[in-house]
């Protein structure tokens, strides 16, 4: 009883922890790491900002990510290889990959305020009252 009353406390510090962090400024370093990655995946119509994702949620187990994803785990390692390179952070350090974890959750804040305030297209600007 006293376990699962511990864990829901956890829990609940733990959401409140990162709904406060991700609304802070303080997340713009760790943004910087996985911009890598996105312009990768846009540039070559990679998929690895989402095969980080997967395999944090499959709590860096690369076999099960690769289940997940619906790949040969060697093509998994291949990813998640330049995953590290392109960051420039080991998988393998802890500290790196909760870099890389914050990283990611600055990037869905971003993408959050994106959707919440779109910006204007380069023709649309409000000019203060002129044409």
């Amino acid at each position: 009883m006293l376990y699962t009353r511990l864990d829901r406390m956890t829990s609940n510090a733990v959401e409140l922890l990162l709904e406060r962090l991700i609304h802070s400024p303080d997340l713009r370093p760790f943004r910087a790491l996985v911009e890598p990655l996105e312009r990768y995946d846009r540039e070559r119509g990679g998929d690895l900002v989402r095969t980080l994702r997967t395999f944090f949620l499959a709590n860096g187990n690369s076999s099960e990510t690769a289940e997940r994803l619906f790949l040969h785990r060697n093509s998994l390692l291949y990813r998640l290889r330049r995953i590290e390179e392109l960051a420039g952070l080991d998988l393998g350090n802890p500290r790196d990959r909760l870099a890389l974890q914050l990283g990611l959750l600055a990037m869905e804040r971003g993408a959050e305020d994106e959707d919440e305030h779109p910006k204007p297209a380069a023709g649309n600007r409000h000019r203060g009252g002129q044409g």
